[in-house]
């Protein structure tokens, strides 16, 4: 029988705690018609294959896109009507349950959605700089805020809290200039990032929730003198997100959350953890087929992935060709290329495909490497995890001017190459425009289904010829795809049309045939009576 550490014992009590909410007796469930239900359901299913999206993002990217419909667009004031909206439209997507939730969690939500209103007020009502994109972020920021409340994350806030205690206890920084109270506030955003794979706007969430402690629960007066402070408490949080060392520390943080999220999953599969981790053979047991499962629902997962991110390219690209390429050949070239048209549509799916098929997820080697730091945080042996902040080249430094040199150069040639051969094939300006902006998304969605895969890998990728010509090659293009990916909802005239077209109507009729069914069935009763 081996001896478990402390902190060991605190995570499986805490972890393993109840923390359910108590339903208010006597209380009506939220109950909708299930015919009209799977309208939403498809909807959604739709409209998240058409703007791709990593799954822990869908959900929220909804919320997000809800309260800006109503506040925005629709321009509602009541937080009763907007929460009651949004709860009915989460049942009919699916992403709530149906005949289970007590009708007192619309209440709950509208106090929360209330208080982003009252922000909303106050930035309209005064003159911000770039107040659209102040606007956008409290809506972000309220979008966290009610995913939070609606599906509560009380056990990975105790893991996150686990991790961080762990690598403060074992992460050493060398040779770097920073206080021991932003270090430690870097640690715990690197956490954040790595095992709850929070974006940056979780971040700010999280940082606001330390600014502000009782932000949850803020009063009228907490509201205002958050108000008056909204920029400079912003633009702290911009610091600390942008801090030097950030993403430096992101990186060597990221494989040690592997470590965590298998030990999550081995307390989640077994409530009698303390028994478990007290004998070291069986446990190494356990942690080796929980990463041979890992694997294998990886391959699963990558396998998801890839059909929705073709779907997601077909869709947009069939559209655009028709909407953009065939009218620009027939009307300004006046001649149609079959081939370019065709080649355009078909090569960006099946280039998807190819890149697809060669990844590959991790092996026994990195298995033994997870077993071995798993049982030293079970056990509470050292572990010594050491940062040193790499040197960034000053501006304007000869090797910062060196190296840029080469990366335009590497950029030149990559899309040089591109260039070359849709010149070969005859390709017109627009077809050619196209197929290299279609090109750079796919490489970087490419490039994110490969980081998908290698989620659980912790040995570090070699550094030989093979990669380094491969990564010549293919990061200009890659990186283009990233700053593409990242602005393409704003350009895509696809989810415009959804959003402000089809989408207000679309959710508009649903609650009409809701109210239409329930009318019928009330008349159906009173005849049955």
């Amino acid at each position: 029988m081996s001896q478990l550490s402390s902190e060991m014992q605190w995570l499986v009590e805490a972890y393993n705690k109840d923390y359910s909410q108590p339903t208010p007796k006597d209380t009506e469930k939220i109950k909708l018609n299930q015919l009209v239900s799977k309208l939403g359901f498809f909807y959604e299913k739709f409209r998240n294959a058409v703007d791709y999206n990593d799954e822990h993002l869908i959900r929220r990217n909804s919320i997000k896109r809800f309260l800006r419909r109503q506040i925005s667009f629709i321009q509602e004031k009541e937080a009763f009507k907007i929460s009651q909206a949004l709860i009915f439209e989460f049942i009919r997507a699916r992403y709530l349950p149906n005949d289970t939730l007590p009708e007192t969690i619309i209440e709950e939500i509208a106090k929360t959605i209330e208080k982003y209103l009252a922000i909303f007020n106050f930035i309209n009502a005064h003159d911000f700089a770039r107040k659209n994109k102040l606007s956008e972020w409290i809506i972000e920021i309220a979008s966290c805020e009610i995913d939070e409340k609606l599906f509560p994350i009380d056990r990975d806030l105790v893991m996150i809290n686990f991790m961080y205690s762990q690598i403060i206890g074992s992460l050493s920084f060398t040779k770097t200039k920073v206080d021991e109270k932003e270090k430690n506030l870097q640690i715990y955003l690197a956490v954040l990032k790595t095992l709850g794979r929070s974006d940056k706007t979780v971040l700010y969430y999280r940082l606001l929730k330390l600014y502000v402690p009782d932000w949850n629960d803020l009063s009228s007066d907490g509201i205002m003198n958050f108000c008056h402070n909204l920029l400079s408490t912003k633009e702290k949080m911009d610091a600390h997100l942008s801090h030097p060392i950030a993403f430096q520390l992101y990186q060597n943080i990221k494989r040690q959350s592997v470590f965590f999220i298998i030990l999550k999953e081995i307390i989640e599969k077994n409530k009698d953890s303390i028994d478990l981790f007290q004998d070291e053979s069986k446990l190494t047991k356990i942690i080796e087929e929980s990463c041979q499962s890992n694997y294998k629902r990886i391959r699963s997962k990558l396998i998801g992935s890839i059909v929705r991110v073709i779907i997601y390219i077909l869709l947009t690209k069939t559209v655009l060709a028709f909407i953009l390429e065939v009218p620009y050949d027939l009307f300004i070239i006046k001649s149609l290329n079959i081939k370019a048209l065709a080649i355009n549509v078909l090569f960006h799916p099946t280039l998807m495909f190819i890149v697809a098929m060669t990844i590959k997820v991790p092996g026994t080697q990195n298995t033994q490497i997870i077993i071995e730091q798993i049982r030293k945080i079970v056990y509470g042996e050292e572990r010594k995890l050491i940062f040193k902040q790499k040197k960034i080249m000053n501006k304007g430094s000869f090797s910062y001017i060196l190296f840029n040199a080469i990366y335009l150069i590497m950029f030149l040639i990559s899309f040089g190459i591109v260039v070359y051969g849709l010149m070969l094939l005859k390709f017109n300006l627009l077809s050619s425009l196209l197929f290299i902006f279609f090109l750079t998304l796919v490489s970087f969605l490419g490039f994110r289904l490969r980081n998908l895969a290698n989620q659980f890998l912790v040995i570090p990728r070699k550094d030989n010829l093979k990669n380094f010509l491969i990564d010549f090659l293919t990061i200009p293009i890659i990186r283009v795809g990233r700053i593409l990916s990242a602005n393409f909802s704003k350009i895509n005239i696809f989810i415009y049309i959804l959003d402000f077209v089809i989408e207000t109507p679309f959710k508009m009729l649903v609650e009409f045939l809701e109210k239409a069914t329930s009318f019928i069935r009330e008349k159906r009763d009173e005849i049955s009576e």
